[in-house]
């Protein structure tokens, strides 16, 4: 038998077993609730991490939208392309088709990926004469490439394919009668498709200078002008596509700079090959340089006015000329251009002189988009580049 001084013996030591417990247990079970909740707090940490970063590109994405607008760039369209769905992009980019530049701007903010638009067009053109009857057909397939590269970079292909040569084949002009004619099909009837422009394009500091190298076409950054400046949706005529007057080389490699300044004035320069070679690339380099003012910006009445001049390689002429576009009323736009060569360049290319004018009414037939335009342009040729 247990002797009561061992039972109390037994009683104090499970007393202080019991007061261990009591007093031991309470600090381990708050020690595991410290570690989850500092596990939640990290979690959570890292959630705001990634919100700030969203936000951020969110915030990016609508100083992007809120420049575009600025520029006049039409919603539907610019939020088409910021959220990667295929758009048709409309006129007024800096490719041979016109089509504007902030919609390729928005590409740049989607580095990599690889974007296709295109157009194509169909032309029948008869001549009712007795003594000289025909009609012709004429079809184009445009594919355009693009894509950023890295920041304010954009690399731009140009593909096309056309099946025809229009009516220039029955009726010899100094300036086409269809300037989008000129088959690329070969002796045996298979269709081509030709690399119209490839290039590259850097933008600096907030695209304030922009330098351009590669294929490309000066007339698509010289002469320009909004209302008659692309045979596929404008005027046919390739007088009213650019001035009749001007000897561009076409597309061929070159270079081009351009300084903006206040977003109203920019100056440019552009160095191009006449023949389309890679051959001795520094000689036969046409120059040329230019510059232009927007006028009433953001106003019902915006106009562009601008001006340039050029030196050629042949007979080391030159010339110069004046491109003019304005929206007179809501729906209602005119444009006019003049360009003149000097002596030595005239008796090589054949127009001393020309001129244009014409006018645009933009107006809404059955839910579609309606465009009626005229024009009218006259060419001086130089006498002795007929002898």
């Amino acid at each position: 038998m247990t002797s009561p001084a061992h039972r109390w013996t037994f009683a104090i030591i499970f007393a202080r077993i019991v007061f261990l417990s009591v007093f031991i247990t309470p600090p381990l079970f708050g020690q595991e609730i410290d570690t989850v909740r500092i596990l939640r707090l990290i979690h959570l940490e890292h959630q705001l991490d990634s919100l700030r970063q969203q936000l951020r590109v969110v915030d990016g994405d609508l100083q992007g939208v809120k420049q575009r607008l600025a520029e006049g760039v039409d919603l539907n369209e610019l939020l088409a392309a910021l959220s990667g769905e295929e758009v048709d992009v409309p006129e007024d980019q800096r490719s041979k088709r016109k089509r504007i530049d902030a919609l390729l701007k928005a590409i740049t903010a989607r580095p990599g990926q690889l974007r296709f638009n295109g157009g194509a067009t169909t032309i029948f053109q008869w001549h009712p004469g007795a003594s000289n009857r025909f009609a012709t057909a004429t079809g184009s397939v445009n594919i355009f490439a693009h894509t950023s590269v890295g920041a304010s970079t954009l690399l731009f292909f140009d593909f096309e394919a056309i099946g025809g040569n229009g009516p220039n084949q029955h009726i010899p002009t100094f300036t086409s009668i269809n300037g989008d004619a000129q088959s690329t099909q070969d002796n045996d009837g298979f269709d081509h498709l030709l690399v119209n422009e490839a290039w590259l394009e850097f933008s600096l500091w907030n695209d304030n200078v922009t330098a351009t190298v590669g294929k490309i076409d000066l007339t698509n950054y010289f002469d320009n002008n909004s209302l008659a400046n692309d045979e596929t949706s404008q005027f046919i005529s390739a007088a009213f596509v650019n001035s009749a007057a001007l000897p561009a080389p076409g597309s061929t490699p070159g270079i081009r700079i351009r300084l903006s300044m206040f977003s109203r004035l920019y100056i440019q320069l552009g160095i191009s090959k006449v023949d389309n070679s890679g051959n001795d690339i520094l000689a036969g380099l046409m120059k040329i340089g230019g510059a232009g003012f927007k006028l009433f910006p953001e106003s019902q009445n915006e106009a562009n006015l601008r001006v340039y001049g050029y030196l050629h390689p042949s007979n080391n002429g030159g010339g110069y000329g004046v491109s003019f576009d304005q929206n007179v009323v809501v729906g209602v736009s005119i444009f006019s251009r003049w360009n003149r060569n000097g002596s030595n360049l005239a008796t090589w290319y054949p127009i001393r002189e020309a001129w244009s004018a014409g006018t645009r009414w933009v107006t809404s037939c059955a839910g579609r988009k309606c465009v009626l335009s005229a024009a009218y342009g006259q060419s001086s040729v130089e006498q002795a580049s007929l002898a």
